[in-house]
């Protein structure tokens, strides 16, 4: 479906669901979905839709935008992946007989890279093929790995502000969230987080802790996050202009 805005056409893709209220999703890849119940004509759908038709073309421009900041990624000597939220060059090391894909990452002077604000680290791959897919598939596993450990210590950091406890940690792939709670205070988290800063860390952990206290996005929610984190806008907003890279 479409409609005409100002000198613009908004193509939309319907979907009817059973529920009580219309939604507008924007995709990542700036698709519009337009979420209704199943009965709801399609006159009313059209004049919500256009209603919405600014923030619609904002979202959708500011999606272009970020598309046009995307660095492509290649497993090539010198292209580089994010990590705690630098971008990393890659080392590729080839060698027949090594017996698996084997990711480090290496710092120039050996020294602890979590310690070092300034230092140099790049990824060390020793890979007995080129293939790229098993290559992601390594680095991947490897990413999933940092991010558990990560997010475990911070969970450990953060406690002491909560009354409740975070029951279990998970890392898995999520397509539209930085990580969710559930009733049980069991956290799921994205694995492609360790890409990112670490106090952009620290505030996806503080983000689904707060939930433990209040499980909406209310005003209290938001003041709770407040409280813990008071600067936590500016990584809110590092993920929504940099998220867009946090890939492999």
């Amino acid at each position: 479906m479409n409609i005409k805005f100002k000198n613009e056409i908004i193509e939309f893709e319907l979907i009817r669901r059973k529920r009580k209220s219309l939604c507008i999703r924007i995709e990542k890849n700036g698709d519009v979905k337009v979420i209704s119940p199943m009965k709801l004509n399609k006159e009313y759908i059209l004049e919500f839709v256009l209603k919405k038709a600014d923030w619609i073309i904002t979202k959708k421009n500011e999606i272009k935008e970020s598309e046009s900041k995307i660095i492509k990624r290649e497993f090539k000597d010198n292209s580089t992946f994010m990590y705690l939220g630098r971008e990393c060059p890659i080392k590729l090391i080839y060698d027949e007989k090594f017996k698996k894909v084997e990711i480090d990452i290496k710092s120039n002077n050996s020294e602890n890279i979590n310690k070092k604000e300034n230092e140099c680290f790049y990824f060390e791959i020793k890979t007995n093929t080129y293939n790229e897919e098993i290559l992601r598939k390594t680095l991947e596993k490897w990413y999933r790995e940092k991010t558990f450990e990560i997010v475990a210590q911070r969970i450990d950091l953060y406690s002491y502000k909560f009354t409740d406890k975070v029951a279990g940690i998970k890392v898995k792939e999520q397509k539209r969230r930085w990580a969710s709670i559930n009733i049980k205070n069991e956290i799921f988290f994205n694995w492609r987080i360790s890409m990112a800063p670490l106090e952009v860390i620290d505030y996806i952990v503080v983000h689904e802790m707060c939930h433990m206290d209040f499980r909406n996005h209310s005003k209290d929610f938001w003041r709770r996050v407040a409280e813990v984190m008071p600067f936590y806008k500016i990584y809110h907003n590092y993920l929504k202009e940099n998220g867009v890279n946090m890939y492999i």
